[in-house]
C-alpha cells in the first residue's frame, strides 16, 4: 500500500517537471522567434512573442529584460513622431501616436500628458476661431471681449502660436486708445451732447438713464446737494460719465452690461467696492525676486507671495493692476539668449637638431695601484713608477645626427553657452604629482597625490547684445611638460611651460576672429672642442663636436559666434503704455473723443437721429441726441435663398424655411458632407437680434456616427447676435459622410428680411481648401 502511494507521488512530480520543461522549451521558442522578428524590423510582432515567452516562463529574467527593452523601444518610436506632430500643429496624428503608446503601456505618463495637451489645444483652437471672427469687427466692446478670451488662452499656454498672432492683430485693431474696462452694451457707446450748468448731479444721470437705457445706482454717502456743470458735444456717454465722476471725486463699478454703481472715491469705499483678483504667474526664465521687486516698485502691489522653489508669483490686487502685472511679467520673463561658439585652436611646432663632430675624452685620471685592504704610505708614493699607476680615460664619440620634427595639434570644439555664463574646455592630460610628508617627531611618512592639468585650457564668457553683437571674454592657456624634477624626498614635480592669452572681443553674428602670434622661438648652440685644435675652421670638426637645436611653436585661436536665441526688442505697444494715476494704478486716461456716428445698422439700413429734450428745475435745458433708428435686415427686393458652400471634398448647407410668420418659432439646420474623416467642426453663427431671438442650440448627428462620444458646447451673445458652437469627437479616428452639425431654434420678432450667417468654421483636421465664407441663409418674416 505504501509503495503505491510513493509511486503516485513520484508520478505527479514527474508530470510537474515535464510540464515545466515543456513550458520552458515553448518560452525559449517564443523568445527565439521574437529575436528573429526584431532583426527583420517587425517590432510589434516581436513584442507579442516576448510577452508570450514571459507568460510561459515568468521566472526567466532574460525574457523579462528583453520584454521591457522591446516595450520601451516601441514606446519611444511612437512618442517621438507624436511629439513632433503636436509641435507642428498636427494634433490628429499626434493623438493617434499617443493612443498607440497607451495601447502598448496603459500607464505611460508621457502619452497621458500628451493627450491632455491635445485636449487643451483643441479647446484653445475653438476659442481662437471665435476670437478671429470677433477681431474682424470694429466694435470696441467686442474687441475687449476678444482680448479677455485671448488672455485665458495665453495664460494656459504662453507659446500658442495662433494666439500670439491674434494678439498682434488685436493690438492693431485697438490702436488709437484703450478700450472699456468691461464690455458694456452699445448703449454706453452712444454719442451724446450735454449742456448743464449747476444741475443736480443725480438729475443729470437721470436724464442719461432715460435716454440711453442704462441703470445707475448711487452710494448713500454721495452728497444730495452735489451739482455738476458740463458742456460736451457729440461725445460718448462713457467719456462724459467718467469725466463727471473724476472731477467730483467719485468712482464707478460696472455691475453688468447696462448697470453701473457710483460711489465716493475714498479709501474706505474703495475697499468696500473694489474687486480684488488673485493671479498666479509661473515665471520660467527670469529671476523671481527681480520680477517681484519690479511689481512692488512699479505697481505697488497690495499682496504678493513669491515661491522660489516652484517659480510661482501669486498676486492679489485689482483687475487693472493684474493686467499691468501681466504685461510687466511678460517683458521680464524672457528666455536667456544663447550662442554657439565655434572654436578652432591650432598649435604648430617645428624643431631642427643638428649634431656633428668628434667628442674626445674630456679628462684623464691617474690613480696609484694599492693592494686591497692595504694602506697607501709615503714610501709607496716615493717609489711610484709607470707600473704602479692606473690610468682612466673617457670614451671618444663620433656624433653625426640630424633631426627634423613638424607637428600640428588641432582642437575644434563647439560650445553652446548661455548669456553671461562661463564655459570651459580642457583638452590634455591630468598629470599626477606625488608629495611626501614626514612627521619629524614620530618619523611617520605619508604620501599624497595631486593632479595638474596640462594641455589646452579655454574659458569663454559671452555677452549677447540686442543687435546680435556678441562680446566674448576669452582666456586661453596652453601648457606642456618640459622636464621632471625629483625632490629631496624622492617626490616628483614637473617644470611646466605655458603660454596665456586673455582678451575681450565684440563680434557680429557669424563673424570670425583669429588670434595669432603666441610664438615660442628657441635657438640653442652647444659645442664640445679640444682646446686649440678645435678652433680651426675646418679641422675643428675633427677635434670637437657641435650641436645646434632650433625649436619654434605658434598657437592660433579662431572663434566664430553663432547666435541661437537672441534678445528681441519688443513692440512699442508692449514697452510703453498708460499706467493710470498715482492714486489709481491702471485707471484709464480721461478723454473726450468725438463719437463716431454709424451710418448704417448691422443689417444695412440708415439710422435716424432723434433729440430728447428734458427740462430740469433750476438748470439749463439738456439736449441729448441719440440713435433711434430701427434695425432692418435688407431691402424688400432682396431674394430669398438657402446658402451653400463647397470646397474640395467638403460642403456645407443651410436647411430650413425661407419664410416664417411674426412671433413664430422655427428651426435651421447646418448640414455637412465630407469625404475626409473629421474630428471636430467648431463654427461661429451670427444673426440679427432685432428680428430673431435664439431659443436653443442642439447637437447634430454627424460626429455621433459609429456610436462615438462627443463633447458639445455652445456660447451665445444675445446682444451682438452671435453663437459659437463647439463639437469635438473622442477617439483617434474621425468620421466622414453626411449629417447635421447643429440645429438652431429661433423665434421671429418682427416683419422684414433677415439673415443667419456661418461666419467662420474650422474643421479638424484642416482641409486643403477653405470654404468660402460667410454662408448665408436669407429669410422673410411676414406679418
Amino acid at each position: 500500500m505504501r509503495s503505491c502511494i510513493y509511486t503516485g507521488f513520484f508520478r505527479r512530480i514527474a508530470w510537474i517537471v515535464l510540464v515545466l520543461v515543456l513550458s520552458g522549451c515553448a518560452g525559449y521558442r517564443e523568445f527565439r522567434d521574437a529575436k528573429e522578428l526584431s532583426a527583420q524590423g517587425k517590432q510589434q510582432e516581436s513584442l507579442a512573442k516576448l510577452e508570450e515567452a514571459s507568460r510561459l516562463d515568468p521566472g526567466n529574467a532574460e525574457y523579462r529584460i528583453a520584454l521591457l527593452s522591446q516595450r520601451n523601444l516601441l514606446i519611444n518610436q511612437t512618442l517621438r513622431p507624436a511629439d513632433l506632430a503636436r509641435r507642428n500643429g498636427n494634433i490628429t496624428d499626434a493623438e493617434k501616436g499617443y493612443r498607440q503608446a497607451l495601447a502598448i503601456d496603459p500607464d505611460n505618463v508621457v502619452a497621458k500628458q500628451g493627450l491632455e495637451a491635445i485636449y487643451q489645444e483643441r479647446k484653445h483652437r475653438q476659442v481662437l476661431v471665435e476670437v478671429d471672427a470677433m477681431i474682424g469687427t470694429s466694435d470696441p466692446a467686442v474687441l475687449e471681449q476678444a482680448g479677455e478670451m485671448l488672455r485665458s488662452v495665453l495664460a494656459e499656454n504662453p507659446q500658442q502660436k495662433e494666439a500670439l498672432q491674434l494678439k498682434e492683430r488685436l493690438a492693431s485693431a485697438q490702436k488709437g486708445g484703450e478700450l472699456a474696462e468691461l464690455a458694456l452694451s452699445a448703449k454706453y457707446k452712444k454719442p451724446i451732447t450735454l449742456e448743464f450748468r449747476d444741475a443736480p448731479f443725480k438729475s443729470v444721470f437721470d436724464v442719461i438713464s432715460k435716454v440711453s437705457g442704462l441703470n445707475f445706482f448711487f452710494d448713500k454717502e454721495i452728497r444730495p446737494d452735489l451739482k455738476v456743470t458740463i458742456l460736451a458735444k457729440n461725445t460718448s456717454i462713457e467719456d462724459a460719465v467718467r469725466l463727471m465722476l473724476v472731477t467730483n471725486q467719485l468712482e464707478q463699478k460696472v455691475l453688468g452690461a447696462d448697470s453701473i454703481l457710483i460711489y465716493p472715491n475714498t479709501p474706505q469705499k474703495t475697499k468696500d467696492y473694489q474687486s480684488l483678483s488673485v493671479r498666479s504667474f509661473f515665471v520660467a526664465n527670469a529671476d523671481i525676486k527681480a520680477v517681484a521687486n519690479t511689481l512692488k516698485t512699479i505697481l505697488k502691489v497690495k499682496d504678493m507671495v513669491a515661491d522660489e522653489r516652484l517659480g510661482i508669483l501669486i498676486v492679489r490686487d485689482s483687475p487693472d493692476v493684474i493686467r499691468m502685472a501681466e504685461r510687466l511679467v511678460a517683458l521680464q520673463d524672457v528666455a536667456d539668449p544663447e550662442v554657439m561658439l565655434e572654436v578652432e585652436v591650432l598649435e604648430v611646432q617645428r624643431s631642427r637638431l643638428m649634431e656633428l663632430g668628434v667628442r674626445w675624452p674630456e679628462q684623464l685620471s691617474l690613480s696609484p695601484l694599492v693592494a686591497e685592504g692595504a694602506a697607501f704610505t709615503l714610501n709607496d708614493l716615493l717609489n711610484l713608477n709607470k707600473d704602479k699607476i692606473a690610468v682612466g680615460l673617457g670614451n671618444t664619440t663620433i656624433n653625426a645626427r640630424k633631426e627634423d620634427q613638424d607637428s600640428n595639434i588641432l582642437a575644434n570644439p563647439r560650445i553652446r553657452v548661455r548669456n553671461k555664463e562661463k564655459a570651459k574646455i580642457m583638452i590634455g592630460d591630468r598629470v599626477p604629482v606625488f608629495t611626501t610628508n614626514q612627521n619629524g617627531t614620530s618619523g611617520f611618512a605619508s604620501e599624497s597625490v595631486s593632479y595638474l592639468d596640462v594641455g589646452l585650457k579655454l574659458e569663454v564668457e559671452p555677452n549677447i547684445y540686442l543687435d546680435e553683437d556678441v562680446a566674448i571674454r576669452v582666456n586661453l592657456e596652453v601648457s606642456n611638460i618640459i622636464r621632471e624634477v625629483i625632490g629631496s624626498a624622492k617626490s616628483i614635480a614637473y617644470q611646466i611651460g605655458t603660454r596665456n592669452a586673455s582678451t575681450v572681443l565684440r563680434l557680429k553674428d557669424g563673424e570670425t576672429q583669429v588670434l595669432a602670434g603666441l610664438i615660442s622661438d628657441e635657438d640653442r648652440s652647444t659645442g664640445n672642442r679640444v682646446p686649440g685644435l678645435g678652433e680651426f675652421p675646418v679641422l675643428g670638426r675633427l677635434f670637437g663636436s657641435q650641436k645646434d637645436d632650433t625649436k619654434r611653436s605658434e598657437i592660433m585661436l579662431s572663434i566664430t559666434p553663432r547666435v541661437i536665441r537672441s534678445i528681441r526688442r519688443p513692440d512699442l505697444a508692449n514697452t510703453e503704455f498708460d499706467s493710470g494715476t498715482e492714486v489709481s494704478v491702471g485707471a484709464k486716461p480721461l478723454r473726450l473723443v468725438p463719437a463716431q456716428e454709424d451710418k448704417t445698422s448691422p443689417a444695412g439700413t440708415v439710422e435716424k437721429q432723434a433729440t430728447a429734450k428734458v427740462t430740469i428745475p433750476g438748470a439749463a435745458v439738456g439736449k441729448v441726441p441719440v440713435k433711434n433708428g430701427a434695425l432692418a435686415g435688407g431691402s424688400a427686393s432682396e431674394s430669398i435663398a438657402v446658402g451653400t458652400a463647397q470646397a474640395g471634398g467638403l460642403s456645407l448647407a443651410w436647411g430650413g424655411p425661407a419664410e416664417v410668420g411674426s412671433g413664430e418659432q422655427f428651426s435651421l439646420v447646418v448640414r455637412i458632407n465630407s469625404n475626409e474623416p473629421l474630428q471636430g467642426v467648431p463654427m461661429l453663427v451670427s444673426y440679427d437680434p432685432a428680428y430673431v431671438q435664439l431659443i436653443s442650440v442642439q447637437e447634430g448627428d454627424f460626429l455621433k456616427q459609429q456610436a462615438g462620444g462627443t463633447v458639445f458646447n455652445q456660447r451665445t451673445d444675445p446682444v451682438q447676435g452671435k453663437v459659437f458652437v463647439s463639437n469635438v469627437r473622442h477617439g483617434p479616428a474621425g468620421v466622414n459622410g453626411s449629417g447635421s452639425l447643429a440645429t438652431f431654434t429661433f423665434k421671429s420678432l418682427k416683419a422684414g428680411l433677415t439673415k443667419v450667417n456661418v461666419m467662420s468654421i474650422s474643421p479638424e483636421p484642416v482641409p486643403a481648401q477653405a470654404l468660402p465664407l460667410p454662408i448665408v441663409h436669407a429669410m422673410k418674416i411676414g406679418n
